[in-house]
């Protein structure tokens, strides 16, 4: 074992001197070209170059500072004694290969960034390259709640397309993630696995360094979930190993560059499987068959896959949400404005629902004419002893999401707005409109088992009985905006947790209420009612609200007790209707980040997705960066875009009339209710008077447009006056 270990330390040496040199040559053009003051910050990362911020707690900021690190990696790497043990065949240890292996992840993260310095964008399709901290942080909730188990890196080259293959469908059926490097990608590709983001399979690059692209992956998550500092390496370690769900698979024979980054892998807390004869480090290093290699990897990492199955005639799983499906591939569709549609779930007693009916009122597929919108209305019916009407709207949100997992049907919108629509390929692979009733029966009885006993679906294709069933579901749709319009803060004595994040984010504790949802934006009140009822134990527990002790500032007796506990003691109070004093505290996987601007007097907000300029100077993950991991930071806060609109929006602090930018596109998205709550509040054109990025990009455009509008924000209170920092 121990000459094996040597081989393998030795390999790793190699590598790191392959990929040090390599870093030397590209950094050295790099500099006659663009020279030593170059600035690496060119990525959406608030690390610069992740790996070397992280594990060394230090951030680079210019070209010219690379060099230097350079020589400092190779001085601790290959310093005299290791040298002469390589030289003379002494034993060379496992340590010897994981330190060369962490610094070989700078040096590739390295050269990556360089790549970006050089060239905006130095991947073409189909690589992707660097992964974003705001597209981590948007899979934040996906990863926390189950909806991705896990995380496989895929590697290499297998002995066949269809071993490629087989381990893409594995990934993809239980809705795991796949980041995949090298020839593996076009061996999927021929076996006829469908490759890219919207499929979770991920193809990084075709090099070994575009690898470290996954592994800072799993770095940057300890930071921007769990709020470890960059430096703690141990900590960082430990973080990854115990909440991290990830594994790579390394296919095909292992260079010396291949194995210094794998045992840079293993040096940051993640096990890596193989397909060669290599000796085995318990919870580190496995040789499998590559057949059993996602089993066997989801096995040591402890993901629980959940088989599901349909009897449809397309593939599904929640691997398929995010794909689209264009006007070229479409057979048929379904309203999105062409045709009537609407969808609907209602709620009756138990004697009037036939379980598991699913009927087709009007034409099938069959007899549809191939590229037109068609009219179609979803009525599913469901009954339970522990069903409520109040579910019915909940359950109602899911078939987007249900419709969506079909990987040849596609869906957006909800109730009379949605559109639907069925692939050519689906067509021929025999998908039929009565398998919508298929799936929506499966899903229900699978996800509400708790409260729905019965389930019956109706699918209305005949156009005239799709407008008479419409103006009926729109009769519901009123009734439930009346009544959910009805529940406020003040009208509940308990409202609901969210500690879903904790598997990433330890302290932290969301606080929902019937005006204030989840920071992820996909939780609300209903939901994480419906969501107790449905699993007792979990994340989203009741908080009675106890004696009020400021009903401006939303505080609770019973609110700050539940979050002292739940945090682990990290936060003893909540003020919920303020951004400035003893903010709720934020996660990794929020929406915006709302910023108390001084100098304008008011809130600057930034959605994850935006990445222009703004007033601030500061790009949003550099800015989450500051807030998240369960951190109660007065002034800078994390939130979810529907809270905007809310009466109760920060309003200890002057709430909507406070807020002085934001994005156009985040404006558009919720322009009638800014409108709304410009005139409940006495500013009927305040959606106006808030900037974007087309009057102001810097903080002295923001004032002058300020001014020019005469922005409330200008006659308030100061913010420095309200601010109060937790002690």
């Amino acid at each position: 074992m121990s000459e094996k270990i040597t081989i393998i330390a030795k390999l790793a040496l190699s590598g790191f001197k392959k990929a040090l040199e390599l870093a030397r040559q590209i950094t050295s053009e790099a500099i006659k070209e663009l020279g030593k003051d170059a600035s690496l910050e060119v990525l959406d990362t608030a690390y610069n170059i992740p790996s070397y911020h992280i594990i060394t707690g230090k951030k680079l900021e210019k070209l010219g500072d690379v060099p230097k690190v350079l020589d400092e990696l190779e001085s601790k790497v290959l310093r005299k004694p290791i040298l002469n043990k390589m030289y003379l065949g002494k034993e060379l240890t496992i340590e010897n290969a994981l330190e060369a292996g962490l610094a070989t992840l700078i040096l590739a993260d390295i050269i990556e960034t360089i790549k970006y310095v050089r060239t905006p964008k130095p991947y073409k399709p189909p690589y992707t390259g660097f992964l974003s901290d705001s597209q981590i942080r948007a899979l934040g909730v996906s990863l926390a709640s189950g909806k991705i188990p896990g995380i496989v890196v895929v590697l290499g080259k297998a002995s066949t397309d269809e071993i490629a293959g087989k381990i893409g469908k594995e990934i993809q059926s239980p809705g795991m993630l796949g980041l995949l490097i090298g020839p593996v990608i076009e061996q999927m590709e021929k076996a006829g696995v469908r490759v890219g983001a919207e499929y979770n399979l991920i193809p990084l690059g075709d090099t070994v360094t575009s690898a470290v692209h996954a592994a800072n992956v799993a770095l940057r998550a300890p930071t921007i979930f769990g709020g470890l500092k960059p430096g703690d390496i141990e900590k960082i370690r430990k973080y990854i190993k115990e909440r991290v769900p990830a594994f790579v698979i390394a296919l095909g024979p292992l260079d010396d560059l291949t194995v210094a980054a794998g045992a840079g892998v293993i040096a940051i807390g993640l096990p890596v499987l193989t397909d060669q004869p290599v000796p085995e480090i318990p919870e580190a290093l496995i040789p499998v068959k590559p057949e059993e290699a996602v089993s066997k990897g989801c096995e040591l990492r402890g993901i629980k896959i959940k088989p599901l199955k349909l009897e449809i005639p397309i593939a599904y799983g929640p691997v398929f949400e995010g794909k689209a499906i264009r006007k070229h591939d479409m057979y048929v569709e379904f309203g999105g404005g062409r045709s009537p549609a609407f969808e609907l779930a209602v709620m009756k007693p138990l004697e009037e629902v036939k379980d598991g009916k699913i009927e087709v009122i009007g034409p099938e597929i069959d007899e549809m004419e191939e590229g037109k919108a068609h009219p179609l209305g979803i009525v599913v019916y469901v009954a339970g002893k522990k069903m409520k009407k109040e579910y019915e709207p909940i359950i109602e949100r899911r078939i987007h999401e249900y419709i969506n997992y079909g990987e040849d049907t596609w869906h957006i919108g909800s109730r009379d707005i949605c559109w639907i629509r069925i692939s050519k390929e689906g067509y021929r692979k025999g998908f039929k409109i009565r398998h919508f009733g298929v799936i929506l029966y499966t899903m229900i009885k699978k996800d509400f088992s708790a409260i729905v006993d019965k389930v019956q679906v109706k699918l209305i294709t005949d156009r005239d009985e799709v407008l008479k069933a419409r103006e009926e579901a729109r009769k519901f749709y009123a009734e439930r905006d009346r009544r959910i319009a009805a529940i406020t803060d003040e009208s509940v004595d308990v409202f609901y947790s969210c500690t879903l994040c904790q598997s990433f984010a330890p302290n932290h504790v969301c606080i929902i209420t019937p005006e204030r949802p989840g920071l992820c934006g996909a939780v609300t009140y209903l939901d994480a009612k419906a969501s107790h009822e449905l699993q007792p134990e979990g994340p989203n527990q009741p908080v009675p609200k106890g004696k009020c002790l400021d009903p401006v500032k939303g505080e609770w007796e019973g609110v700050n007790k539940f979050v002292y506990e739940a945090s682990h003691h990290a936060t003893k109070r909540y003020h919920l209707y303020s951004a400035l004093t003893y903010p709720v505290t934020s996660c990794g996987c929020f929406e915006c980040v709302l910023v108390a601007s001084f100098e304008a007097n008011g809130f600057i907000i930034i959605p994850r997705e935006y990445t222009g300029e703004n007033p601030i100077g500061l790009r949003f993950s550099t800015l989450a960066g500051m807030i998240g991991g369960g951190k109660q930071a007065p002034g800078t806060v994390g939130m979810c875009k529907k809270y905007i609109v809310s009466r109760k929006f920060f309003k200890a602090d002057g709430g909507i009339k406070r807020v002085v930018w934001m994005p156009k596109s985040l404006k558009e998205e919720l322009k009638e209710g800014i409108i709304k709550r410009g005139e409940e509040e006495g500013v009927p054109d305040l959606y106006d008077k808030i900037a974007d990025e087309t009057v102001a990009k810097t903080m002295d455009e923001l004032l002058e447009y300020l001014k020019k509008v005469d922005h409330p924000a200008l006659k308030m209170t100061p913010l420095e006056k309200l601010m109060e920092y937790p002690g």
